[in-house]
């Protein structure tokens, strides 16, 4: 058959028929970003991996430029011809929709000659072009000694989620309080048993809970009042564990403690403190009595209570020398930074010194200098001191479409033994949520972005960032850990979050302080993100 000769072909896409004159071995193709727009379908583009995912409701389609295969709604489909990128814009098979998105609306199609791809041979770097197997997931070839591998597997419904919860550590599933005559009681429920010890001294009883996940309930009430003036709830040593601190009203009797099994509680006595004054009716009848006034003496003015001192900053000069980018193909990839907290939200406080949202947010805009100067675009998700929830954060993270994700972070503690650097990546193992109110969708959309995120990417960027704040800042590192926090839920890049130092520590806490210091941390995470494109080969 020639070239020259034409077939007719006629297809149906969206249940709309449809006909075109092409070329033999050729094939139809349209603009997919076109396509989303004109049919409200969410898409998302991922640079790195060169993947296309198409989104709307409980039906999708996920594409890779150079594959003949798509995975559409959890099954592998055939192609007539591979994804492409011309003039830096997608384009995608036409009849590859056909069935996915119901009631869809056509749009102009364009003639491509499908081009014949070669396989990649692996070799010892990451590769972000690695093949799909026919499960949907993805590998990827790792530096020696390679990062462990997070098992992620699609669960088929909630209860088997929660049941694999269940049989591993315990998680605290509420906490909840009452208030009695002659004490506050504090019920704490837990999956599975767990063991623990308690102090109490100078009225702040602390009570160290191990063998159980360190995740905070969304079940629980606020006990703050009558007997406790402050809760603190913090992750024990290592991320493991909890600690609860409970700062009462009174310093002489201590707490008492009993468990009860079926569920697993711990029943928390804590003995009655100061009554909260009561304030006087302004309706009240009261008679004022008479006082005499001594014009001779003259008033002194009210004492004015004096705002906290805020400590100085330390002398510090560390010099942190930036490294060279080797690929120079990977010049102007995008980072996407995120300040934790801000606005209403302080994050984590000690006295005498600026909040946590004040010093992520000027580490954060060192590091977007600092990555800027090695060759990359940075992305801040804010610039000033404002309020944004979690939602707000992952939709502009996401529609940055940035290569990497890096979310700063102090931490602090009112264990004070803790201190150093430490870095995370999100795991669900340990998660725990509430099905009857996410309802039955959010379990299939949380096992498709599991499916699709490079959690190895992830703890591989981590553990780079994780050895030059190490290394350069001469600081102890707490570790790089996967847990499933909040600020990294839903982010389709791969992202990490820094915890730059602990705030509450009497050395490490004085540094954060310093601009200078916040410099070297910047320049350590930039390293960190050279150090990481160093060590991986585009295919």
């Amino acid at each position: 058959m020639k070239n020259s000769k034409r077939n007719k072909i006629i297809y149906t896409l969206m249940g709309l028929t449809m006909s075109a004159v092409i070329p033999a071995f050729a094939a139809e193709y349209i603009n997919a970003e076109s396509f989303a727009e004109a049919n409200g379908i969410s898409h998302q583009w991922f640079p790195i991996q060169k993947m296309l995912i198409m989104r709307k409701g409980l039906n999708s389609i996920k594409y890779r430029v150079g594959e003949t295969t798509a995975i559409a709604n959890e099954k592998e489909v055939k192609l007539s011809g591979s994804p492409k990128i011309q003039n830096n814009l997608i384009y995608i098979p036409a009849d590859s929709l056909q069935g996915v998105f119901p009631g869809a609306k056509s749009v102009q199609t364009v003639q491509m000659t499908p081009v014949q791809m070669k396989p990649v041979q692996p070799k010892n770097n990451i590769n972000f072009e690695s093949q799909y197997n026919n499960s949907g997931n993805t590998s990827a070839q790792i530096p020696t000694p390679p990062p462990v591998q997070p098992q992620i597997q699609p669960f088929e419904s909630q209860n088997n989620f929660n049941q694999q919860i269940q049989d591993s550590e315990s998680i605290l599933i509420a906490l909840r309080h009452s208030l009695r005559e002659d004490h506050t009681r504090v019920v704490l429920e837990f999956s599975n048993p767990v063991s623990f010890k308690s102090d109490f001294k100078n009225g702040v009883y602390r009570l160290t809970i191990s063998g159980c996940k360190n995740l905070i309930p969304t079940k629980r009430t606020d006990p703050v009042g009558r007997d406790i003036s402050k809760l603190d709830i913090n992750s024990g040593a290592n991320r493991e564990g909890l600690i609860l601190t409970f700062t009462l009203t009174q310093k002489e009797k201590t707490p008492t403690i009993e468990t009860v099994a079926d569920p697993f509680r711990m029943i928390v006595e804590l003995p009655i403190g100061q009554p909260i004054p009561e304030v006087a009716s302004t309706t009240a009848s009261i008679t004022p009595p008479i006082i005499k006034t001594d014009t001779s003496v003259e008033e002194k003015p009210a004492a004015q209570v004096k705002p906290q001192e805020m400590e100085k900053p330390p002398e510090i000069n560390i010099e942190v020398p930036l490294e060279n980018l080797q690929n120079k193909s990977f010049l102007g990839r995008t980072i996407v930074i995120d300040p934790g907290h801000g606005g209403s939200d302080n994050g984590f406080e000690f006295p005498g010194r600026p909040a946590e949202k004040q010093i992520n947010l000027e580490t954060a805009k060192l590091l977007k200098e600092e990555l800027e100067k090695a060759g990359f675009k940075a992305v801040l998700l804010r610039s000033d001191d404002r309020t944004m929830n979690y939602t707000q954060r992952v939709s502009l993270a996401n529609k940055n479409g940035g290569d990497l994700h890096i979310s700063i972070h102090t931490g602090g503690s009112n264990d004070d033994l803790k201190h150093g650097v430490a870095c995370f990546v999100f795991t669900d193992k340990g998660l725990y949520y509430n099905s009857d109110i996410q309802g039955a969708s959010y379990d299939s959309v949380f096992a498709e972005w599991l499916k699709n995120t490079r959690f190895d990417l992830a703890e591989f960027l981590a553990k780079k960032i994780n050895n030059r704040l190490t290394k350069h800042l001469q600081i102890d590192s707490r570790g790089v850990y996967k847990s499933p926090l909040l600020p990294l839920k839903f982010i389709m890049n791969p992202a990490v979050l820094v915890e730059i130092g602990m705030l509450s520590d009497k050395v490490e806490g004085k540094n954060l302080i310093s601009d200078k210091y916040k410099q070297a941390v910047a320049k350590a995470i930039t390293n960190g993100v050279i150090d990481f494109f160093n060590g991986i080969e585009l295919k």
